[in-house]
């Protein structure tokens, strides 16, 4: 191997390796949205097992986040895109999870949003505790997502770095 492949391959090892700093940079939201994803999908097939009416919440839930899924998974080869629709989907989650915490504790629907749990005060406070974590980690992602998208996060700053040393 001569000196002309040997740089040109470890040009393309550095431009990899940013490459894959950019899509780091969303670790954290893939593995928040991927606890969404199966949480969501457990209690979609718990509401089909019960033939709930209510079914559609959990579906159109997993619908945004599949699209979320789908931008994410963009990002790798456009490491400047603009997680849009990720954003878009955690403020659906946010908004889901502060209407489904009013909902399931001060109506009689408790029963068909959750058929799985019996209509007790223990039920609805440990739904409630598992709707105020869903809602504070969707804080968190838009947060995180309002970081990325301004360059304010360390991860950016370590990729500055990077290329500095490389370049």
């Amino acid at each position: 191997m001569n000196t002309n492949e040997r740089a040109l391959i470890e040009q393309n090892r550095k431009r990899q390796s940013i490459k894959v700093m950019y899509f780091q940079r969303y670790l954290l939201i893939r593995y928040v949205t991927a606890m969404f994803f199966f949480t969501n999908l457990y209690w979609f097939i718990s509401l089909i097992m019960s033939k709930s009416t209510l079914i559609i919440i959990p579906f159109m839930l997993i619908c945004v986040i599949i699209m979320s899924t789908i931008e994410q998974i963009k990002i790798y080869n456009n490491p400047m895109l603009r997680a849009k629709y990720t954003r878009i989907c955690f403020n659906i989650l946010f908004a889901s999870n502060i209407v489904l915490m009013s909902v399931s504790s001060f109506s009689q629907y408790f029963i068909q949003l959750y058929p799985f749990l019996i209509n007790q005060n223990r039920s609805k406070l440990f739904i409630l505790i598992v709707l105020m974590i869903g809602v504070v980690l969707s804080a968190f992602v838009l947060y995180r997502l309002y970081q990325i998208d301004n360059n304010q996060d360390r991860q950016f700053r370590r990729i500055q770095e990077y290329e500095k040393l490389v370049k």
